[in-house]
């Protein structure tokens, strides 16, 4: 992926995330999965983001690097980091 694919210029909301990664899902379908694995206490989706080349197998049958953000919702660096790493393919 590219940093092209959405500025980092600011501290993203929930919702911005959100679109953000769906954006990845729908232009990158052979990549990027997205997936609802549950809700917050306050109703919203907890997303998990799964990239992998789908041509080369499941991403189950592969090595993986787990990255959690937003543990804490109010501690949002998390998810920018996470962002980052989407974007640029690198930590």
């Amino acid at each position: 992926m590219s940093s092209e694919l959405f500025a980092i210029d600011h501290l993203f909301t929930f919702d911005e995330v959100t679109q953000v990664v769906r954006d990845l899902a729908k232009r990158f379908p052979d990549l990027v999965e997205l997936t609802e694995i549950g809700r917050s206490h306050e109703g919203r989706e907890i997303w998990l983001v799964t990239v992998t080349n789908t041509a080369t197998g499941a991403a189950a049958d592969k090595p993986a690097v787990w990255v959690d953000a937003n543990i804490h919702s109010v501690e949002i660096t998390g998810s920018m980091a996470a962002l980052h790493l989407l974007r640029t393919g690198r930590a």
